[in-house]
């Protein structure tokens, strides 16, 4: 019996050469009986409109695109009635969350892996009215994968992010918040704040994969207070990507749901996309929400 499987591609991500890639996606996938519909995106929230109108008619859908378009398809998902199967073939800069999963960049490994995985349950991320699949972030060096134009990314690739981070250093964010998790609520100054549910971010943050687990009803809270010192900051954020945690600087915890609330608004990160600025967020783990093809 043939399937149908909905190929959402986006012809900008990462240095793409999607035309001749195109052909060995179709190929590999009507190979092993799947009905292919090819939809390519022209513009922001087109991955999502897409799967809101008819997800439900596919047994599959398949992304072929970066981390944003990717979680664009994870919004889709999260607001169908009867949530369809996804996954992904990675072509973006990053790629934070394929390296989570041991998802291959080579599209013809990465097909193998779709087409001989499982199906399996995974935790997605509500945030105020949006989801987002990895990440919710806010302050220093969240902002850096969708303020470098796509451009100098397709150019110089995942140095891009590193310039870009070492510019917004020189100016540290602190935003004044109150924050509520596990019971406790904490005011401070903070320069960076995440939710993850992966074990990278940007290449700057890391966890390892023993620490992190895709469908435990469960995200990982970073707070990083401002030291008021550039160089102080530097050390603490490259003690993060070695999974150090300075107390003095560093919250470390594990939340199913927190609440930021702040006077002024705050420019949030979803997934490595702009989410926008908001007084108030509300994050919660949205347990097994989601099915996933690996």
């Amino acid at each position: 019996m043939t399937k149908k499987l909905l190929l959402i591609v986006n012809p900008n991500a990462g240095k793409m050469k999607a035309n001749s890639t195109l052909l060995e996606l179709v190929s590999e996938f009507s190979s092993y009986k799947y009905e292919v519909t090819v939809y390519p995106t022209e513009k922001k929230s087109d991955a999502e409109k897409k799967v809101v109108k008819c997800g439900e008619n596919y047994d599959l859908i398949v992304c072929y695109g970066g981390d944003g378009t990717l979680s664009e398809i994870v919004n889709g998902v999260a607001r169908l009635e009867s949530p369809t199967v996804f996954s992904f073939v990675p072509s973006g800069t990053a790629n934070d969350f394929a390296a989570t999963v041991s998802m291959p960049c080579d599209v013809g490994m990465a097909v193998k892996k779709i087409l001989n995985g499982k199906n399996r349950p995974l935790d997605i991320g509500g945030f105020n009215n949006k989801f987002f699949i990895y990440v919710a972030a806010f302050g220093l060096f969240t902002s850096v994968s969708y303020t470098v134009t796509q451009d100098i990314k397709k150019t110089f690739g995942h140095l891009s992010y590193v310039v870009e981070g070492i510019r917004q250093a020189i100016d540290i964010p602190s935003y004044k918040m109150t924050v509520e998790f596990n019971g406790k609520v904490i005011k401070d100054e903070f320069a960076v704040g995440l939710v993850t549910n992966t074990t990278s971010v940007a290449g700057m943050f890391r966890l390892a994969k023993s620490k992190v687990k895709l469908d435990d009803g469960e995200f990982e809270l970073f707070l990083v207070k401002n030291p008021g010192n550039p160089i102080l900051l530097s050390n603490i954020i490259m003690d993060l990507s070695a999974q150090k945690y300075d107390p003095n600087y560093v919250i470390f915890e594990r939340v199913s749901k927190v609440k930021f609330r702040c006077d002024e608004s705050v420019a949030w990160c979803l997934d490595g996309e702009s989410g926008g600025s908001h007084k108030r967020a509300v994050i919660e783990n949205l347990h097994k929400k989601g099915m996933i093809r690996l």
